[in-house]
């Protein structure tokens, strides 16, 4: 190999050296934010206060099942945007070998809570005997709900049989959507953030809910914001471009002598 070829390898080995070390140092891609102008819907009460449009609709979805899974569930309600949403993943559901379909539905009631805002939404999901189906463990499922108002710091909560207990929340795309991952089905309502449903305090654990999806990289940190394993990756380049450096420029020095 000559001087020339040898220095270009040099160069190259320690240009993709540093590029790798520099793509761990650059922040983690995340989706797009596209806005746009959405018009939206009055919202409709089940009961409408004075001067509010009534009549919200329920859904039914009927899905297939195939090979003994469900495929992916989305299913919301007629208002633009909807009132209510689920979003589950594949294979969901929790299905008899038998079964060949599920029916989803949401339909909306009054609230008897005067903390809720809103409508309350029940999700159900059964197979064509109407037998409810029960959620994977590890099942993804996401419940969306529509506040009457936007820019309300609000979460989404389940009815547990007996008081209302709030989910970890997110917005879901608009300032009057949220969201919720599920573990179980049920009722589901908007509750003004620690709100205090009757007769019981409002929970705020994961214990009914997956928590949301994060965009953060998982791992520890080294307490200053870089995880250990940027730092790692330099000291990695770094020793790298110094290997390449002492065998290439040896060589060039060989050469050189001779």
């Amino acid at each position: 190999m000559t001087v020339r070829r040898r220095r270009g390898a040099m160069v190259v080995v320690a240009g993709i050296l540093l590029i790798a070390a520099a793509h761990g140092l650059a922040p983690s891609p995340t989706m797009p934010l596209f806005d746009g102008v959405v018009v939206e819907d009055p919202y409709r009460y089940v009961d409408p206060p004075p001067g509010a449009d009534g009549n919200p609709q329920p859904v039914q979805a009927n899905e297939p099942v195939s090979g003994g899974a469900v495929p992916l569930v989305a299913v919301a309600t007629v208002e633009v945007p909807p009132q209510a949403q689920i979003i589950a993943q594949a294979d969901a559901f929790q299905v008899t070998p038998s079964a060949t379909s599920i029916k989803v539905s949401i339909t909306p009631s009054a609230p008897s809570d005067s903390q809720v805002v809103g409508n309350v939404y029940t999700f159900s999901v059964t197979d064509q005997d109407g037998s409810a189906l029960s959620l994977q463990p590890s099942a993804l499922v996401t419940v969306v709900l529509r506040a009457p108002q936007a820019s309300l710091d609000a979460q989404v909560a389940r009815l547990d049989g007996t008081r209302w207990v709030a989910l970890p929340t997110d917005h879901g795309g608009l300032p009057d959507l949220f969201s919720a991952n599920v573990q179980q089905l049920g009722e589901f309502a908007v509750m003004p953030t620690g709100a205090s449903a009757s007769g019981s305090a409002t929970a705020s654990t994961a214990t009914s809910a997956s928590p949301a999806p994060s965009s953060a990289p998982p791992g520890p940190s080294d307490g200053t914001g870089t995880p250990p394993w940027i730092l790692v990756g330099l000291v990695v380049a770094a020793v790298g471009i110094g290997v390449a450096w002492g065998f290439f420029g040896g060589g060039d020095r060989d050469a050189a002598r001779r």
